[in-house]
């Protein structure tokens, strides 16, 4: 009677696994499909913040820097995209410039016309900083590999275009004795191209 109890359960919850499942497919794939591209590029406006600061009468001025942003995407699975970025980025008070180029992928939810991701990036980064301090001028530049991991909100506006609602992320960079951390927020526009994606129900549903 034990062994039968468990049985039961063991195939309630299978059941129960593989609706969920189909459920979801229903839920996720048809958004993909009405997109019918694969790729898309995005370009956004991008503002970083260090973790170093020029001390000044006034207190602690914080280094940012404000830039571009340009991705592109290569979607061949349904929840998984390949992406590349670069990124130029200039501010005060150094005079600093952060150029960062890295590649990774993305995992994808799709809600009807929102698209939720989080995506892993590595690369490499270039910080360059120059600031004139007691009659000296002073320059300095520091690069290596650096880890960006970050999540983020497209919204589909039309059959090509769309917007990047938010993008934040989170930059392990190897500058500094102890490394450095810097956080990164953008928005920007989206297009979408590339091959028309043809529908194949049984297959995009495994």
């Amino acid at each position: 009677m034990r062994n039968r109890s468990i049985v039961i359960l063991l195939a309630a919850l299978l059941s129960g696994g593989c609706a969920c499942f189909a459920q979801q497919g229903i839920d996720t794939v048809a958004p993909l499909r009405a997109n019918r591209f694969n790729d898309q590029v995005y370009v956004g406006f991008d503002h970083t913040r260090t973790d170093y600061a020029l001390a000044t009468s006034d207190g602690n001025e914080l280094a940012t820097t404000n830039g571009v942003d340009v991705e592109y995407d290569m979607r061949r699975k349904e929840h998984l995209a390949y992406i590349a970025t670069v990124r130029y980025g200039k501010g005060t008070p150094f005079d600093q410039s952060l150029i960062t180029g890295a590649a990774g992928a993305s995992y994808l939810f799709h809600f009807t016309r929102y698209e939720p991701y989080v995506h892993a990036m590595g690369g490499y980064t270039r910080l360059a900083s120059q600031h004139a301090a007691g009659g000296m001028y002073l320059s300095n530049v520091n690069s290596g590999f650096m880890m960006l991991f970050g999540a983020g909100l497209d919204v589909k506006v039309s059959e090509r275009w769309g917007v990047r609602a938010i993008s934040v992320e989170d930059l392990y960079l190897p500058f500094g004795s102890a490394r450095s951390t810097y956080w990164s927020v953008g928005t920007g526009v989206l297009y979408r191209f590339g091959r028309a994606r043809q529908p194949h129900p049984a297959k995009d549903l495994l």
